[in-house]
């Protein structure tokens, strides 16, 4: 049996490789993304395509997006990912970082919820 780590590690692979078949075989038939209020592409995403949709908005969002990940960890049921997210303006002034922790709870040696941090929402609204 693969650890909320491992499966959350396979979800990012296999999203990074654009591989979205892969991406919905891991998540449960629930899955729901949260994303904050604030941001342009906030809400609730939910369905096993919903994070192929909510990428499709972020990344829509910015000129360009950088995803570093740093590390994953996890338990039982939830892990975190620990990232630095690199965004490119659309106007054309100076990327930007953040820091981002995205926790993962799982259910049935499934991802059923991914809800995304940002050490400073305001600033990706305001810049984005």
């Amino acid at each position: 049996m693969s650890t909320p780590r491992d499966i959350q590690a396979a979800v990012y692979a296999a999203a990074g490789a654009r591989d979205w078949d892969k991406v919905e075989s891991l998540l449960h038939d629930d899955f729901v993304l949260y994303e904050a209020a604030s941001l342009p592409f906030a809400g609730e995403w939910r369905g096993k395509d919903a994070l192929q949709r909510c990428a499709a908005a972020m990344y829509g969002t910015w000129a360009e997006a950088k995803v570093d990940i740093h590390d994953i960890t996890g338990g039982d049921t939830h892990a975190v990912t620990v990232l630095t997210l690199t965004m490119t303006p659309k106007d054309g002034s100076e990327a930007f970082s953040q820091t981002v922790c995205e926790m993962g709870e799982f259910e049935d040696g499934k991802m059923k919820s991914l809800k995304i941090h940002y050490f400073d929402a305001a600033q990706v609204a305001e810049r984005a």
